[in-house]
Parts: structure tokens; C-alpha cells; sequence
């Protein structure tokens, strides 16, 4: 029996147990290894701190999804990867492979910075956008009555997801409140702040420029070469001396590898992820390979790796798996090609940006695109279908 390990249940990782199931010949093992539970449809969490869409809908249960592909799957901790095994180490005992795939996503990067991982919130899980969320209605809670100062939300972090959840906690609190955008401010500054002198620094001038003008009507802060400094008792202080008092943290200022990934002695991209050959094999490891956001795959051409993106993940991941029975079969690789369809910055309620197969559009429709191929890569019909009825619905204040 020879074994295929599948590390993370994410897009990448369900793209490779779902083409290792359908591909696999006889006498092939298939696991998959996640410490949670469910699968998490993350390009959504931004609408889970509005209520556009519900948390439910967004879960994917990984058990239920291996067994109907006798896949085994595996709920433990990923702790440690022996690359020579390769061995993954986990929190239920130690699993060898005759090829490892792995699938492990990334984490919020605090950049070293204790306090803020103690103090911020990030966004990498439904748990920490409903956090986000009941401290966005406690301040409306406050506006409502009339009670204390002005409060503050700063957002760290100004690219796509900077930006799409200093939207969703003006639109909750529009919502809430009753009140138009251009009189938030009077009961709550949101703020956008990044160390990089300008924002968005990835998108073409005119997504930016509509971004900007777009946020600025929800009546949001943006301010470039500017960071949390320090945490205060009840407040934090910006790199560019202003303090603002009550305020809540929501830190969406990157990400990085885990752990266990972190921990590897392997050549490294930007950002700390693995440098993956043509085929998304780790150098010098060729039973070895990984797939999306962990994976820093560079097409020719491209000058670099691939941005982190849904498309991109799911391709790799059904890649890697071919490559991997490849492997074990002993034939040829294949060199793995992205397709670019493009990007959207979906800010609420309903608008985006973005340049899709080679073309810039503002407005409903890369929103209603957006939306469109987050109810398509669902990994069921009711998690699809229940994203569209949510946005129909108009979601939950």
C-alpha cells in the first residue's frame, strides 16, 4: 500500500483529495490531515462581520467530504514535517508517506509583535470575524444610547482585505444605527492605516483611485506609511503620533506560513513561502509538493510568485495530486500553468473593482461576479445556494 498525505483542508488541499479520489489507482491510500473540523470558505469572512452572509454558510465539514471519496481523513494537528520521510508529526501519532502534499494555507503575520497578536483580531477564522462583529455592535450599541466618546476601529493592513472589512463594519454599523455613512464619524472613526506609503499597491491605478474615492463615502480614514505603534490601556498609538482612545484593532496586515511550515529548512519566496519547482515539487525533495497559499509557484514569465488568490490554489492543488500519482507511477511531470481570470475588490454593500480577463470594471457587476464565483467554488450546493439566498435576503444586522 502506498500512501498519499494531504496536509490542509482548505482550496488547495479539497482540490487535491478531490482529483486524487477520481485518479488514484489500486493499492493508493489517500489522507487528509487538518486540525479543524470544517473547511472555511475565508474569502467570505469579510461578509461575516456585516451579516451579509452567515457563518453556517461558509463551514464545510472535511469528514463527511473524505469519507464519500474513501479518503481517509485524519483530525489532528499538523506539529512537525520530516522532509526525508517525508513524515508529517502530529497531535495523533506520526503518518508516513510516499508523497506528501502539502496544503497548509497561512496565518495572520504579526511581524514579531507579541502585543498585537495578543491585542488585535485577525481574520482568518469565522470565531475571530464574529468578534470583530459584536465589537462593531457594541459600538453601535453605544452610539444608540448616547453613551461615552467617539470610538475608534483601525484596520492594519491596507490591501484587499484591509479595505473589504473597513466596509462591512461601516455598512453593519449604517445598518445598525440608521444612520447615512457621512455621520459615522461622529460616533466612530474607521481607519485604514499600512506602513507602505500607498495602498493597494498591487491593483492597477484605477481600481485604486475608485477604492479610495469609494471609501472615503463610507466615510473611512485611509492613511499610508502609518501603523499601530503601541497599545494603550483602552486605546493605541499610531506611528504618526496620533492617539486614538476606545478603539478596536482588526489586523489584516498579511499573513504567514505556520509552524510547521515555517520551521522547514527549504529555499523560500517572498513572504516565507516555499519555493516550488515547475512541477510544485520542494527543492531536492521530489516525493515532496505544495499547493496554494503556502506555495510560492513562479510561472515563467511571471518574476515572481503567484499573488495568494482562490484560482490559483485550486489549480495547484489539482496539480500537485496528478504530479504526485505521477510520481509514484514513475512518469513524466507536468509543469504546472496558471490562468490569470484577474481579481475583484468587493466592497459593501454590493460594489467592487477589478480588472477581469484583461478588462477594468467598476460597480455591481465584478460585485455580483464576485459573489457569483464564491456560491460556484462552494464546496456543496447548500453552501452555494445559501450564499446567493443570503445576499438576496439582504443577510443579518
Amino acid at each position: 500500500m502506498r500512501d498519499v498525505l494531504v496536509l490542509g483542508g482548505g482550496f488547495a488541499g479539497l482540490a487535491a483529495v478531490r482529483e486524487l479520489s477520481g485518479r488514484r489507482p489500486p493499492g493508493v491510500r489517500v489522507r487528509l490531515i487538518d486540525e479543524r473540523a470544517d473547511s472555511i470558505f475565508a474569502p467570505l469572512l469579510p461578509d461575516a462581520v456585516s451579516g451579509r452572509v452567515r457563518p453556517e454558510h461558509m463551514r464545510f465539514a472535511l469528514r463527511p467530504f473524505c469519507e464519500r471519496r474513501g479518503v481517509e481523513f485524519v483530525h489532528a494537528q499538523v506539529q512537525r514535517i520530516d522532509l526525508d520521510g517525508p513524515t508529517a508529526v502530529t497531535s495523533a501519532g506520526e503518518f508516513r508517506a510516499d508523497a506528501l502534499i502539502i496544503c497548509l494555507g497561512c496565518g495572520s503575520n504579526y511581524f514579531g509583535n507579541e502585543e498585537a497578536r495578543r491585542r488585535a483580531i485577525g481574520l482568518k477564522t469565522i470565531e475571530e470575524a464574529a468578534r470583530i462583529r459584536r465589537a462593531v455592535r457594541q459600538i453601535a450599541a453605544e452610539a444608540s444610547e448616547g453613551e461615552g466618546d467617539v470610538r475608534h476601529v483601525v484596520v492594519v493592513g491596507g490591501g484587499y482585505t484591509g479595505f473589504e472589512v473597513a466596509s462591512h463594519v461601516a455598512y453593519l454599523l449604517r445598518r445598525v444605527t440608521g444612520r447615512p455613512y457621512r455621520d459615522l464619524r461622529q460616533f466612530c472613526r474607521i481607519l485604514i492605516v499600512d506602513v507602505a506609503p500607498q495602498v493597494l499597491g498591487n491593483v492597477s491605478p484605477r481600481v485604486r483611485k475608485w477604492a479610495l474615492q469609494t471609501i472615503g463615502r463610507f466615510g473611512i480614514e485611509v492613511r499610508g506609511g502609518c501603523t499601530v505603534d503601541s497599545f494603550l490601556e483602552d486605546g493605541v498609538t499610531l506611528s504618526d503620533g496620533s492617539r486614538l482612545g476606545r478603539a478596536v484593532v482588526a489586523w489584516c496586515a498579511g499573513v504567514t506560513p505556520g509552524p510547521p511550515v515555517a520551521e522547514l529548512d527549504v529555499p523560500r519566496t517572498r513572504g516565507g513561502r516555499l519555493e516550488v519547482d515547475d512541477y510544485l515539487r520542494l527543492p531536492g525533495s521530489p516525493n515532496v509538493f505544495a499547493a496554494g497559499d503556502v506555495a510560492g509557484a513562479a510561472p515563467p514569465g511571471q518574476g515572481g510568485p503567484l499573488r495568494m488568490a482562490v484560482q490559483f490554489s485550486l489549480a495547484e492543488g489539482r496539480c500537485a495530486a496528478r504530479n504526485a500519482l505521477r510520481m509514484l507511477d514513475r512518469r513524466p511531470l507536468h509543469p504546472f500553468r496558471a490562468v490569470d481570470l484577474g481579481y475583484v475588490v468587493p466592497l459593501a454593500p454590493g460594489r467592487a473593482a477589478g480588472v477581469i480577463l484583461g478588462w477594468e470594471t467598476v460597480g455591481r457587476l465584478p460585485s455580483a461576479l464576485h459573489y457569483a464565483m464564491c456560491s460556484i467554488r462552494s464546496w456543496s450546493w447548500a453552501n452555494g445556494s445559501g450564499v446567493l439566498l443570503d445576499l438576496v435576503r439582504g443577510g443579518e444586522a
